[in-house]
C-alpha cells in the first residue's frame, strides 16, 4: 500500500489490475511497456499477474523505485500533469477513505475483446481495427515479406480478433475470478460492436456481480446499443467516455469515416439514457496529436457551449511518435503554445489538464525524423482516403509548412 516512502512511485494498477490486448497479451495497465507479456487464454489470470517481469515492477513501485517500464506516466508526471498513476491513485485512496473496501486480487480488469471496428482513425492501427485492415496493406507492402499477399496478411491478422473466441479457456478463468473484480475498462475495436464484451457483462450480471462491478467504456460515438443497453443499468456505475478528436470536419478527417451529426446524435442519446440509470458519467475523451492540438481552442469552445453537461478529459498520443506533441520544431511550438495559452482561462481544464499539456509540449525535445514523419503520414493516408489536409486544416498546416494541394 501507499507510504510516504512510496507515494511518488506506488501504483495501484501494479497490485489490482491487468490490461488484456487484442491478441490476448497481458500488461499491468495500458500505459506500460510490455516487451515481455503473457497470454490470456494459455495462462490462467494468476499465473499472469506472477509473470517474473509483472512482479519485479510491482517490488519496485512498492519500494518507492520508479521502474523504466512505467516511464509513461512518469513523463507526464514531470511535466508537472496528473498521470494515470496519479488518477487512479486518487480514486481508490478516496474510495478507501469514505469506506470503501481495499482491492484483493485482481480488481481492475481493462479488455480489448477484438479488434472488430467501423472506423479507421488516424492515429490507430490494424491490431485495434479491422477496418484499417486493407489500407494498411496497400501503404505497407514495402516493410512485408516478399510475396506477401493479402490473404497471408489477413490470416496472420486473426491473432487480433479470434484470441477470445469461445472455447478459449480464458472464458471459464474469468468466471473464477470475477468475486474481486470491481472495475472493467472496454476498450477496442468499438466495444459497442463487441459480442464479447456483452458476454462478459452478462456474466457478470448472472452471477451476481454486477451490483459491485464499475463499467468504463472508450466508443467512437458512431454506435449506441439500443437492444443491450438496459444490461448497464445492473452496474453499480457507467463511465461513457465519447472518443472526440475534433469538431465537424476535423472529427470526419480523423475518425474516417464517422458522420459529426451521427455521433452528435448519440451523445444526445447517452444523455437522455443518463437520466435513467443511478449512477452514470458521461464524458469527452480528447486525443491530442500533432494533427489536431492547433485546434483545441476552437473544440473547447464548441464543448462549453453544447456539451457542458458532459465531462471531458484531454489525452496525450505517447505513441506512434511522429504523432506525439512534444517532438515539434521550437518555432512550431511557440505558435501552438500562444494559441493555447489564450484559450478562456474560465474554462475548467485550465485547472485540471491545460497547464500539464502546454509544460508537456515545452519539455520534449525536437525530433526532425518523427516530424518529418508524421508529414509523411499525413501524405500517404490523404493520397489513399482523398482527404486533404491542407483544406481540413489549414491555419495549422500553414504553421508547420505541409501542403499537399
Amino acid at each position: 500500500m501507499i507510504n510516504e516512502n512510496n507515494k511518488h512511485a506506488w501504483c495501484v494498477n501494479a497490485d489490482h489490475a491487468m490490461s488484456a490486448n487484442n491478441d490476448g497479451s497481458t500488461k499491468i495497465c495500458c500505459m506500460i511497456s510490455n516487451d515481455e507479456n503473457m497470454s490470456l487464454g494459455n495462462n490462467t489470470i494468476q499465473e499472469n499477474f506472477q509473470q517474473i517481469e509483472f512482479v519485479k515492477i510491482r517490488e519496485d513501485l512498492q519500494n518507492g523505485i520508479r521502474n523504466e517500464k512505467c516511464r509513461l506516466c512518469w513523463e507526464e508526471e514531470d511535466a508537472g500533469r496528473k498521470s494515470k498513476r496519479l488518477r487512479d491513485n486518487e480514486k481508490y485512496i478516496g474510495n478507501i477513505a469514505n469506506g470503501g473496501e481495499p482491492f484483493t486480487g485482481l480488481a481492475k480488469f481493462e479488455l480489448n475483446l477484438g479488434n472488430t471496428c467501423n472506423l479507421k482513425c488516424r492515429t490507430c492501427a490494424p491490431h485495434s481495427s479491422s477496418t484499417w485492415m486493407q489500407e494498411y496493406y496497400d501503404t505497407h507492402q514495402y516493410k512485408m515479406p516478399p510475396n506477401t499477399t493479402f490473404k497471408i496478411y489477413a490470416q496472420e491478422m486473426k491473432k487480433y480478433h479470434q484470441t477470445f473466441d469461445d472455447d478459449s479457456s480464458f472464458w471459464a478463468d474469468l468466471e473464477n475470478n470475477l468475486h474481486t473484480i470491481k472495475q472493467f475498462d472496454f476498450y477496442g475495436g468499438e466495444p459497442f460492436m463487441s459480442k464479447k464484451m456483452w458476454r462478459t457483462l452478462q456474466m457478470a450480471v448472472d452471477k451476481g456481480y454486477s451490483k459491485d462491478i464499475e463499467v468504463h467504456y472508450a466508443t467512437n460515438a458512431t454506435h449506441w446499443p439500443t437492444e443491450n443497453i438496459e444490461m448497464l443499468k445492473y452496474f453499480k456505475h457507467l463511465n461513457l467516455n465519447f472518443s472526440i478528436d475534433g469538431i465537424g470536419d476535423k472529427f470526419e478527417y480523423i475518425r474516417y469515416p464517422a458522420v459529426w451529426e451521427e455521433a452528435k446524435t448519440n451523445m444526445l442519446k447517452a444523455k437522455e439514457f443518463a437520466k435513467t440509470h443511478h449512477d452514470i458519467h458521461v464524458s469527452w475523451c480528447h486525443t491530442i496529436s500533432n494533427m489536431n492540438i492547433f485546434y483545441l481552442p476552437e473544440l473547447l469552445d464548441t464543448f462549453y457551449k453544447e456539451f457542458n453537461h458532459f465531462g471531458i478529459y484531454l489525452n496525450l498520443v505517447h505513441g506512434p511518435k511522429y504523432f506525439n506533441i512534444s517532438y515539434m520544431p521550437d518555432d512550431v511550438k511557440e505558435k501552438l503554445i500562444a494559441k493555447l495559452e489564450a484559450i478562456d482561462k474560465d474554462y475548467i481544464v485550465w485547472q485540471n489538464f491545460l497547464p500539464g499539456v502546454i509544460n508537456f509540449i515545452k519539455v520534449g525535445k525536437y525530433d526532425p525524423y518523427h516530424w518529418n514523419k508524421f508529414k509523411e503520414k499525413i501524405k500517404i493516408h490523404d493520397d489513399y482516403r482523398g482527404q486533404n489536409f491542407t483544406k481540413t486544416f489549414p491555419e495549422w498546416a500553414e504553421i508547420i509548412g505541409f501542403n499537399n494541394e
